[in-house]
């Protein structure tokens, strides 16, 4: 039996996912599909459901003080937009990497991302 991909329509089914993909050591937290095999959840995708902000500043132009503004605005913006919650990408080579916790931000995993283009 090949596994089988259903969409996310209720709150409970998406903290099944969560639960199942933390107890598999995965940081799965805005699925939007289930899949499951033999009525096991044994996936889940997050299919354009991540709320992800991803920011340049150049480093040498853009002060401190000046991030922690933007930073307010992006959250003013997020909450706007009715999301309490949001991923925010940041390259452990930016000025910034060592200011994501005294920005309130949790490291999520690290990991890679890639493009289909």
């Amino acid at each position: 039996m090949y596994p089988k991909i259903r969409k996310i329509l209720t709150v409970e089914d998406q903290q099944k996912a969560i639960k199942a993909a933390k107890a598999d050591n995965d940081n799965m937290i805005f699925p939007t599909h289930i899949v499951e095999k033999k009525g096991e959840i044994v996936g889940a995708w997050s299919m354009s459901g991540v709320p992800l902000v991803m920011t340049w500043h150049k480093s040498d132009s853009v002060t401190a003080r000046e991030s922690l503004i933007m930073k307010n605005t992006i959250d003013s913006i997020m909450d706007d937009r009715g999301t309490n919650s949001y991923l925010i990408a940041c390259n452990s080579n930016s000025n910034y990497y060592d200011h994501m916790l005294k920005f309130g931000f949790e490291p999520v995993w690290p990991t890679n991302i890639f493009i289909k283009e």
